[in-house]
């Protein structure tokens, strides 16, 4: 599904200390429910990306791109003339191109970092300083992010990609309440969410499924597509009975649909 050979040297000790950590707090099934989503989650987007490009669509964003490698390991996809734009806060991406150079990993020539301090630029400045091409389509990657921010920081960014291109995608995570889970679901999100108190990271935005669909179409997208344990094992494992996936956290893909006509074609405001 995923082969990341650069996550654990990029990570470092502390990254191999967190993963060991959840090892042996997420035991036997748990485990293989957690990591088997961790790099479905990251290959979903992969797989957009792959088929825009055949349609010749050459931008790809990914937000929040921490540690992300995908410009190091997918030449495949970017020697076909993609741009790479990692957008994160610029104290992170200082931190990433350190660990980098320690490396000795040079930057690829189609990666763009644009730090974004949210504090100080929208990402729409921050974007059109890397050079982004809001006249022509784009996917977006936001994994793992949303449930750390506050549902007016979600809408402003959901309003800036939905402002872009008609055709532009973007998928997303976001995880479910706890009082949605049960069973191997249940168990996994009580030991991350015991992980994630610990490092200091409040939960802030939860939504069910028909409440991101509901913000998506609010904010103008349309095309949405979900994904869950069921999508998931039926395309990333297919045949396999033995996959089951435990845990909060959800995809979502939606689309940018064509500018709104005298037809009552969706807008691309949010409300």
């Amino acid at each position: 599904v995923l082969d990341d050979a650069l996550a654990l040297p990029l990570a470092g000790a502390e990254g191999r200390a967190l993963m060991e950590r959840l090892r042996a707090d997420l035991p036997g099934e748990r485990w293989l429910s957690f990591s088997r989503w961790v790099c479905v989650r990251a290959r979903l987007p992969e797989d957009l990306v792959a088929a825009a490009i055949r349609a010749g669509v050459h931008q790809y964003v990914i937000l929040g791109a921490g540690l992300d490698s995908f410009a190091f390991r997918r030449s495949d996809l970017c020697d076909d003339g993609l741009r790479v734009f990692e957008v994160d806060h610029p104290a992170t991406q200082a931190w990433k191109r350190a660990r980098l150079e320690e490396l000795g990993l040079g930057r690829p020539a189609n990666l763009v970092f644009a730090p974004v301090d949210f504090e100080r630029q929208t990402l729409h400045e921050g974007l059109a300083a890397a050079g982004f091409a809001f006249g022509a389509p784009a996917v977006f990657s936001w994994i793992g992010v949303t449930l750390y921010l506050s549902l007016a920081a979600i809408r402003a960014t959901l309003a800036t990609v939905a402002a872009g291109a008609a055709g532009t995608r973007i998928a997303l995570t976001y995880n479910r309440p706890r009082s949605a889970l049960h069973g191997l679901g249940l168990a996994v999100e009580t030991t991350l969410a015991g992980i994630i108190a610990e490092l200091g990271e409040p939960v802030i935005s939860l939504f069910e499924p028909a409440e991101i669909e509901q913000l998506l179409r609010r904010c103008g997208f349309d095309g949405i597509v979900h994904v869950g344990p069921e999508e998931a094992a039926r395309t990333y494992f297919p045949g396999r009975g033995d996959v089951r996936f435990g845990g909060a956290q959800r995809l979502v893909v939606a689309t940018v649909p064509a500018a709104a006509g005298p037809d009552g074609a969706p807008s691309r405001t949010c409300c």
